[in-house]
């Protein structure tokens, strides 16, 4: 679920009126991240985590590592650009999800 920042408006013939990057803000990031770690917490039972290939199993825990890490770009001097290099940098979830 990659967060994307580019847009393009239409009218209503279908021409392009407008193409450009949209500015995200903390909340959706961080939104879009609780919203994805509460899809996967399921598979984080024993039961259901057991029944992965040792693959899946890897990719699962960096994936949610990488949610969790995406807070790093609060550090960022700017808070805009940091929540942009977050929307940027946020993880796809593995294939098999």
């Amino acid at each position: 679920m990659a967060l994307d920042r580019n847009y393009t408006l239409y009218n209503q013939d279908g021409t392009v009126v407008e193409t450009g990057m949209r500015d995200f803000e903390w909340n959706t990031i961080l939104m879009a991240r609780i919203t994805q770690l509460e899809i996967t917490d399921i598979w984080m039972l024993t039961d259901r985590y057991n029944s992965l290939t040792s693959e899946q199993q890897t990719e699962l825990t960096t994936y949610r590592q990488a949610l969790r890490d995406i807070t790093d770009y609060l550090d960022e001097d700017e808070d805009m650009d940091g929540a942009n290099n977050a929307a940027d940098n946020f993880p796809n979830p593995p294939s098999w999800l």
